[in-house]
């Protein structure tokens, strides 16, 4: 584990690869894991024909599947797993469902994310109402009921619904530390943090402002206070004993569980965003790094996301580490954070050259399946790596096709070092079904196959904006390496919908 550096996969897979060398190495842990809210964040595209195409950022629904029944009994057989007894009554609870399926992953992932963590260390898990509370008995679980710190709510502005309930404009904030790790006289860093007082509240105990001049004579302003009104704001309940010491020292009260303060990010205007679902803004993260490390310390954050959590911690001196299992995740902290300030970073996991390529087609296959998608500029993967009829990736042109009523571009990717034939005529079959203007068939070697170029050549070529382009093209890994790419017209940016050109990534 390095720091300054995001690696690209499973979170559970680099934290069982660091092993115990790292254990007890982290002062602060970050997550905003997938939550099990059923929603599909995707930007939606009009192929023209009236079907949608769903060009995804990442799926958040969860299913009870093979791997789900794998955690399972792995939990229920290790009875010196701490999630062992809890993860036997959640299956009673919540049978075979999405939401167990949800928990055990992240139960797995917990408990690593506990070994990594230092005694003094503290992590803070955001979530939303529809997971808190089986969350929650997951992290007493893992870090001890002793080591909850706080439920925070961080409430904002959002728009209206016209769902028949009260409007959600709040997620939550779990706050642990790890108390199976905390000794006699061990205590964990939190650095209290002020807010400001309101004019209204100032004034409850303010009788009056006076300006006067200093030594140098200079001006400054003299605070006096009305004791008396004062002493009888405080045993009326209205301010809190000490409020007039601590303002006058130039403080506010100590912030509560209760964060109404700060704004999501909201539209496309804002400068924070960068185009990524879920971000969170600066000034969210901001507090929580700050109350709970200090300069030099190590932030981890397992889910980075666009990197907020990441780039915060640069900025306040403290040393990071990001994990994400999304390429286009990994590229646009690296891209947009880092790169454009001169931050020194490193990214592991990421194939540099054509043998890291073949390593993770073999070790990663699903992991190489959407870093190889997404190659080319334009592309993202498909919202599905099982049972994907034969699409794993998904673009569209910025322009339709001549005589064509679809924009879309689809892709398949076959690791395997042996071409077959076969494959490739099911994905001539895949493109007609998803009515697609175009599609990218892509290799981990390069093909000289002379029916594979029959195959090609008997499929139209398209023409847009009076060029012509092959409908059907093949194009490999090793080729990528060799800086060569599809000969591809210009894209719709799949966030934006911007006019973007294809190319390299």
């Amino acid at each position: 584990m390095i720091s300054s550096t995001l690696y690209y996969g499973d979170c559970l897979k680099w934290m069982k690869e660091w092993g115990e060398e790292f254990h007890n190495s982290v002062d602060l842990i970050y997550l905003d894991p997938p939550f099990n809210s059923k929603k599909n964040y995707n930007i939606i595209f009009e192929q023209g024909n009236g079907i949608p195409a769903q060009m995804r950022a990442f799926t958040d629904t969860w299913y009870w599947d093979d791997a789900a029944r794998g955690r399972m009994k792995r939990l229920k057989n290790a009875s010196g797993d701490p999630l062992h007894k809890t993860a036997v009554a959640l299956e009673q609870l919540l049978p075979k469902t999405g939401m167990l399926a949800y928990l055990t992953y992240m139960g797995e992932r917990l408990v690593e994310l506990r070994n990594l963590l230092k005694p003094t260390g503290s992590i803070y898990l955001h979530c939303d109402p529809t997971a808190s509370h089986y969350l929650k008995v997951v992290m007493d679980a893992i870090f001890g009921t002793k080591g909850f710190r706080n439920e925070i709510v961080w409430c904002y502005r959002n728009m209206p619904t016209r769902a028949k309930k009260w409007q959600a404009n709040s997620d939550t904030i779990l706050f642990y530390t790890n108390q199976t790790k905390i000794k006699e006289h061990t205590e964990h860093t939190f650095n209290v943090l002020h807010g400001t007082y309101s004019e209204g509240t100032l004034k409850t105990y303010e009788s009056s402002r006076k300006v006067g001049y200093n030594a140098n004579h200079s001006r400054m302003m003299v605070t006096i206070f009305d004791e008396k009104k004062y002493r009888k704001a405080v045993t009326e309940g209205k301010i809190p004993s000490g409020m007039r010491e601590t303002y006058f020292k130039g403080q506010g009260p100590p912030h509560n569980n209760w964060w109404s303060d700060i704004k999501i990010l909201g539209g496309p205007k804002n400068k924070q965003r960068l185009d990524f679902p879920t971000q969170k803004p600066d000034p969210l993260l901001e507090r929580i790094i700050k109350a709970s490390s200090n300069p030099g310390d190590l932030v981890l954050d397992p889910f980075c996301g666009s990197g907020t959590t990441l780039a915060v911690a640069e900025g306040l001196g403290r040393q990071w580490v990001g994990i994400d299992i999304s390429a286009r995740a990994i590229e646009l902290v690296s891209e947009k954070r880092f790169e454009p300030r001169g931050v020194d970073h490193s990214i592991h996991g990421m194939p540099a050259d054509f043998g890291d390529a073949r390593k993770l087609a073999r070790e990663k296959p699903f992991e190489f399946e959407e870093w190889a998608v997404t190659r080319t500029r334009g592309f993202v993967p498909n919202d599905k790596q099982v049972g994907d009829k034969g699409v794993d990736g998904r673009g569209q042109f910025f322009e339709m096709p001549e005589g064509m009523d679809s924009k879309v571009v689809v892709s398949q990717v076959k690791g395997s070092p042996q071409f077959r034939i076969k494959e490739l005529r099911e994905f001539v079959g895949a493109m007609g079904l998803e009515k697609a203007a175009a599609g990218i068939y892509i290799t981990l070697h390069k093909v000289d196959n002379n029916e594979a170029r029959e195959i090609i050549d008997k499929e139209d070529r398209i023409i847009v904006d009076s060029r012509s382009y092959p409908r059907l093209q093949m194009w490999s890994i090793e080729e990528y390496f060799q800086g060569k790419m599809p000969y591809l017209p210009l894209f719709a940016d799949p966030i934006s919908a911007e006019m973007i050109e294809p190319k390299l990534i």
